[in-house]
């Protein structure tokens, strides 16, 4: 087995960045709690699976097996009120069942087409709430069984008081707490207003499922724990999700968990912080709501987004802004134009550059020690990203003054991929393909030009600088460009 990366995460449970130790050498389960698909996932959730995203791929580039299990609730009240608009009081449970299931294959499609827009890699596993029905049932069985759940007209709830631990990763005051704090919206005849339901009996209009205690469907804290424990066994190393999950969901799926297993369940809970929108809270209200494909709409670069959500630290509340997206692509233009300098070939030095005595070998080994060392200290992507930004500096300034061997270029490219691997924002790419976007470019320039739009000409013009192509604007309207570091010439375009 190769050598490992020692990885620190900030435990919730805790409260302490601490070292990720795999219950199984090498190896790493994470458990997400995924979308409840009854609609579009807006920024602020896609902002959670990037976090998510970029976690397991830095334990899996710094060695480990992963197995990285996401679900996707497709029961719940929300999906029940939606799906069920419309059909008659008396159709049949069949039918409910089916009009459920169509309505949230709809969802579950655009979030895995979000998915692949945002180059999120797919989950190991995907599992759908209602194909765990049964563990479901049984799990709720088996907490009756420990005297921590009892039965109410057809539902089923889970006694709060009689878990010690309860509240261990919230931190919640239990005395206030037992005075009237609910951990649960339903409005069900419960013994104490504490409790959270576990399994809910059907009421008109709902689809349902048998059970041993009438007709009815699962809680929605239920079916996170039924199907972790079903899919990843009875101890997990990372639960992820966003914080506002910790309160009451995850402390309700370790009540449960725990409860039925007698034992600790999860050893590391890691949590992403809220997205903002402009300093505001996002509400279609206000006009700040967004989904990838309200971005998409307005021309933004679905890899931008997540450059600029990724380059943000995941503990730190994040104030999404159109201004600070075009920030972000301006930087991932430049990493962009440097992995091309790179890979093409040596070019001669620049007139009047200063000699900078640096040895490519020794900065690139600097800048991997620096981009791993943040990495590992709780997924520090801001510091990590500064040193690949100051590695860009540096070689470029020494490619200026003596221009890097093809051996040392390829060394450079090396440790692009080996970051790429995290951050899916500057992979390689055919030459052919950045002809066609600097010909795309050139052309909507010239538009720009042609219709008096000189604020978005200089924009253009500028992008196509930041990526070291020179422009040539010829009298009789044509443009010719070329790359400043090949000194390779293109064909004319009219302008």
């Amino acid at each position: 087995m190769t050598d490992l990366r020692a990885i620190s995460l900030f435990n919730t449970l805790t409260r302490k960045v601490e070292p990720v130790t795999p219950l199984a050498a090498g190896e790493v389960k994470i458990y997400n709690c995924g979308p409840t698909i009854y609609n579009y996932a807006h920024i602020g959730n896609l902002r959670t699976f990037l976090f998510q995203d970029l976690l397991r791929r830095t334990f899996e580039a710094a060695g480990y097996r992963v197995t990285f299990c996401m679900n996707l609730t497709d029961v719940e009240d929300k999906i029940i009120r939606d799906s069920q608009k419309g059909l008659p009081a008396d159709a049949d449970n069949e039918t409910r069942l089916q009009v459920m299931r169509t309505f949230t294959d709809t969802y579950e499609r655009a979030f895995l087409e979000d998915l692949d827009a945002l180059r999120i890699e797919r989950p190991t596993i995907m599992p759908r709430a209602t194909s765990y029905i049964t563990e479901m049932i049984r799990l709720v069985t088996a907490l009756e069984t420990r005297g921590l759940a009892y039965e109410r007209d057809g539902s089923v709830y889970f006694r709060v008081n009689d878990l010690p631990q309860y509240g261990c990763l919230s931190h919640i005051d239990r005395e206030g707490m037992q005075l009237g704090t609910s951990v649960d919206s339903d409005e069900y005849d419960r013994d104490s207003v504490s409790d959270f339901v576990l399994w809910k009996g059907t009421k008109p209009g709902e689809p349902w499922w048998e059970s041993p205690w009438g007709k009815g469907r699962p809680g929605w804290h239920i079916e996170c724990s039924a199907m972790a424990l079903s899919l990843l066994g009875q101890r997990l190393d990372i639960h992820t999700g966003g914080v506002d999950l910790i309160f009451p969901h995850h402390e309700n799926e370790i009540a449960q968990s725990e409860g039925a297993l007698g034992h600790g369940w999860v050893n590391h809970w890691v949590h992403g912080d809220f997205l903002m929108v402009e300093g505001e809270k996002m509400s279609k209200s206000l006009g700040n709501f967004f989904t990838l494909r309200d971005l998409v709409a307005k021309g933004v670069d679905p890899i931008s987004f997540r450059f600029a959500i990724q380059g943000n630290h995941y503990r730190k509340l994040y104030n999404f802004s159109f201004e600070g997206l075009r920030a972000a692509r301006s930087t991932l233009d430049r990493i962009r134009t440097f992995r091309r300098r790179m890979e093409e070939e040596p070019g001669p030095a620049r007139e009047g550059a200063p000699d900078v005595g640096i040895d490519p070998r020794e900065r690139v080994e600097r800048a991997r020690d620096e981009f791993w060392q943040s990495l590992a200290d709780d997924l520090n992507t801001p510091e990590a990203l500064a040193a690949l930004l100051t590695l860009v500096t540096d070689i470029n300034a020494r490619d200026d003054s003596r221009a890097l061997t093809r051996e040392d270029r390829d060394l450079v490219v090396a440790f692009l991929d080996e970051t790429d691997r995290l951050f899916a924002a500057w992979p390689r790419e055919q030459r052919e393909n950045l002809d066609e976007e600097i010909e795309a470019l050139i052309a909507a320039r010239s538009a720009a030009k042609a219709a008096r739009n000189w604020k978005e000409a200089d924009r253009l013009r500028d992008q196509l600088k930041e990526m070291e192509i020179l422009l040539e604007d010829r009298k009789d309207g044509t443009v010719r460009w070329r790359r400043a570091t090949a000194g390779s010439s293109a064909p004319s375009f009219s302008g």
